[in-house]
This record gives C-alpha cells, structure tokens and sequence, in this order.
C-alpha cells in the first residue's frame, strides 16, 4: 500500500502452519487474498492496539498499574519483586519473568510457550516464574506476557478479549473473517496464531500510518500509537537482523538503500509474517509465507525491489 492506494498484490501456492509436520508445514493451500493466514506472533501487535484502546475507553487506567491488580485471584504467586511489574513491562518484553522462549526450540516440550499453551491455568503458569532481573531493565521476548494483557482486557471491559477485539478494532475496520486460537482451558491466545487475510493486515497497518484514523473515524487515540511505535527499549546488543529495538509489541528498525535511511515500525510473525509500515513513505507491506525453519526473505525483497521503486 502506497499512499493508501493498493499498489501490488500477489500470492504463490504454499503450505499452512502445522506443528506435527516437516518443517512444520500443514496442509499445501493455494493462496489467494482471500485465504485466511495464521499470523503467528504478528498477532502481539493486535494486541498491543487492544491494550491502547482499552486505555483510551477507561476500562485500563494507564500502562504504569500493576499486572497484579488484575489478578486478585492469584495473589498466591506475587512477591515484592513480582508486584513492581506493570503493564508497560508487558509491552515491552521487561518484565524480568523467567522464560526460555528464545533459549529452547519450539520442538522441544520444556520450551515455556509450549508448556504455557498446554497447562490447565495458563495464567498460572507464567505469573508463578520467578524474577531473574528486575522489571523495566533487560529484553527478553515472552509470549506469555501478552497474554496476561490480553486477560486484562477481558477483565477490566467485561468482555473476553476476542469479543472486544471484534466491537471496537475489526468492525470498525471492516474486518469479518479472522479466527483467534483458543488454548486447550478455554484462554484466548493473544501471543499468537490469529487467522486473517493479509489484506485485513495491511488495513491494520494503515490505521497506524494513519495515527488511529481509519476512512475519517478515529479507532485508537494518537497518543498511542505515538507511544507505541517508538524505542523503549534498544536491542543493538542482541544483534538481531530484524530490528533495531521495540516499542510497545513493535518492532522499530532503520532499512538502507541507495544512500537514505527509512525508519520502520513493524509486526512481526514466526514463518515470515510481517506489516511493515514507513511513515516517512507513506506506504504499509504485508508478507505472509512458510519459513518456518529458514530465515525469511522480506528483507531481501524490501532492500532489493521495493525500496529502490520506490526511489
């Protein structure tokens, strides 16, 4: 999307995400801009959106209250150390939480999301980790954490998160086919896995383009998508290919072609799921694909064809 104009679109034959399977392909599927794609964990972004517009409409005061005023009912796992988490820290990956989602293959069974994602109290699961650094200071990537978000949503609007999700982010967008994923309890997965059309994806990303404005209505207030689209936190130490650090569930990076520099800010998604968004362009991409154990293309294809055309 350039200038809000639909500039190029196409699709390719491929496979849809299967855990079982070699290299974790499903079922081959025969794209078209009506298949239905599993983001992956692009789905943070959606989320982190939620989280603004829950603030925006009262329901959450802010991103400085205390995860654990949400989870009276499992006081049992706080600590001192534990009560310093907010929101904020959610959002930015700093909670300080145990976790070994970047240590441990995706195969492997001691993998924390996979342990998360199978437990009868998921909720349970990560809010008894202990601290290993304190809140706000160090990275470290934990899906877990945005689903503790996402069942703030719910509990502070009275509305589970995908029911919410639906009134005041994809109606509002025009969006009607999507599929959140829901863990074997019942929780609604918000780490992760929604189903949808990349050209829904690519409405998504222009509503941030736009500052929260979507056809002349306002979805989610400015003040939050400023916030949350810029550096809180640097990854240069990490050396990441990918980013150059994070906001709130964005990535932010700096792309180099032909002697200029363009800021990005991005949802990102295990296989190759990505909306990119430019402002200084005015222009919005989606990918979706398959990498699942590869490293995906997006970047070659950005720095190669797209940012020179646009040149």
């Amino acid at each position: 999307m350039k200038d809000e104009k639909l500039v190029f679109e196409t699709y390719f034959p491929g496979h849809d995400f299967g855990y079982t399977g070699e290299n974790f392909h499903g079922t081959t599927v025969d794209f078209n801009r009506n298949t239905l794609h599993n983001t992956h964990s692009a789905t943070k972004s959606i989320a982190s959106a939620l989280i603004g517009i829950a603030i925006d409409n009262g329901f959450i005061s802010n991103v400085e209250e205390r995860i654990f005023a949400y989870f009276d009912d499992y006081s049992h796992c706080n600590n001192s150390e534990k009560d310093k988490i907010t929101i904020e820290h959610l959002l930015t990956m700093t909670s300080g939480l145990e976790w070994n989602e970047w240590d441990v293959s995706v195969a492997e069974s001691d993998h924390d999301i996979v342990q998360f994602n199978i437990s009868s109290d998921p909720i349970r699961y990560i809010l008894r980790k202990p601290i290993v650094t304190e809140p706000g200071t160090r990275f470290y990537y934990n899906g877990g954490g945005v689903d503790l978000l996402g069942e703030m949503v719910t509990r502070a609007s009275g509305t589970r998160v995908d029911r919410f999700a639906d009134q005041y982010l994809f109606e509002p967008l025009g969006i009607t086919r999507y599929q959140f994923q829901q863990l074997p309890n019942g929780l609604m997965c918000c780490h992760g896995d929604i189903y949808i059309r990349p050209r829904d994806l690519a409405k998504f990303g222009c509503l941030f383009l736009n500052n929260g404005v979507w056809k002349g209505n306002r979805i989610i207030s400015e003040e939050w998508v400023t916030k949350s689209t810029e550096e809180y936190i640097s990854l240069q130490n990490f050396h990441l290919s990918w980013a150059d650090s994070y906001g709130y569930l964005w990535w932010l990076k700096t792309y180099h072609c032909n002697n200029q520099t363009y800021d990005s800010f991005k949802a990102l998604g295990w296989g190759g799921q990505e909306i990119i968004v430019f402002p200084s362009t005015r222009m919005v991409i989606v990918f979706t694909g398959a990498n699942y154990v590869v490293d995906p293309p997006c970047d070659e294809i950005l720095i190669r064809y797209i940012l020179p055309a646009v040149l």
